[in-house]
């Protein structure tokens, strides 16, 4: 979810990609809520950190206490750590689990709005600054 709603807050001045310690496909309550705001993760392709480990990234987001303690993570000018919750692992009720995937994904939009305004810095025209999250489960991170 993070990839998709920084690339809809600022792409002008953020190259986004996502990320999990595991492969597995994205959450269907994930792309069903993003649906909701307008964006369509149904042809997404998740990727692993090991699938970035060549590249070099201004800022890395950690969403879990895993991906934060993850060795082998790219290289990074500052990893920024955001705690959540296991959003499957709250309730076996999939309406509460619905309700709290839609407020993950407001959070985590409220924060890279925040983020995005913080960090944005004037630069050359043209350059943009990369960032990747992660989270243990990218069925349920920023995919």
């Amino acid at each position: 979810m993070a990839e998709a709603l920084l690339r809809l807050i600022d792409s002008r001045n953020f190259d986004a990609f996502s990320a999990g310690v595991t492969r597995q496909d994205v959450h269907p309550l994930s792309r069903e809520v993003m649906k909701e705001i307008g964006i369509d993760l149904d042809h997404k392709v998740t990727k692993i950190v090991d699938d970035l480990r060549e590249e070099t990234f201004d800022f890395i987001i950690t969403l879990d206490e895993v991906a934060a303690s993850h060795k082998g993570s790219p290289a990074a000018g500052e990893i920024v750590h955001w705690k959540f919750d296991n959003l499957v692992a709250l309730s076996a009720d999939r309406e509460i689990q619905r309700r709290t995937f839609r407020s993950v994904r407001d959070q985590i939009a409220q924060r890279l709005r925040l983020f995005a305004i913080v960090n944005v810095r004037p630069s050359v025209p043209g350059e943009r600054t990369h960032l990747v999250a992660g989270r243990t489960n990218p069925a349920i991170h920023a995919s």
